[in-house]
């Protein structure tokens, strides 16, 4: 069986910085056609952000009390899975959003002293771009607390990737 790997951070900065070309490259293209920017358009991601943050908090505390298995009160290993999951799609949409957001923000500074609708936007672009931050950062951790100690692993945590 292969083994799932942890998310790279490495990989998210290339989404990311895929995302703030495209961020960029659509402002400079189209922003006179864009709708305007809400500032709290990142509030969906801050949100997500904090629900994987308790569900981290609450997998940490009960793989610490040793409560995963298949007892009735156990938590099941499949929920757990699930959470890695969702943990790796939460931090590369994390890095989509943080990239696609500082692409519209490069485009949009140089515009202040010009145009208004450039400094209405830029609160909502910040948000965004710290919003997505932090999904991926509570994704990362999220994925971290669901990782199993390499002395729980059986295998005596001495293997190898291959």
């Amino acid at each position: 069986m292969a083994e799932l790997k942890a998310t790279r951070i490495v990989d998210l900065a290339l989404v990311a910085l895929l995302f703030l070309a495209a961020g960029w490259a659509v402002a400079a293209a189209a922003y006179g056609n864009l709708p305007s920017v809400p500032t709290l358009v990142g509030l969906p991601l801050v949100v997500l952000a904090g629900a994987e943050a308790a569900a981290g908090l609450f997998i940490r505390h009960r793989v610490s009390e040793g409560e995963v298995g298949t007892g009735l009160h156990d938590l099941n290993p499949l929920t757990i899975a699930r959470a890695v999951v969702l943990a790796k799609a939460s931090a590369i949409a994390g890095a989509v959003f943080s990239g696609g957001w500082a692409g519209l923000q490069i485009y949009l500074v140089p515009q202040l002293d010009r145009l208004a609708a450039a400094r209405s936007d830029l609160p909502g672009t910040i948000f965004g771009l710290v919003a997505g931050l932090v999904l991926v950062a509570a994704a990362l951790w999220l994925e971290h607390t669901c990782t199993v100690p390499p002395e729980s692993r059986g295998d005596g945590g001495d293997r190898h990737d291959e």
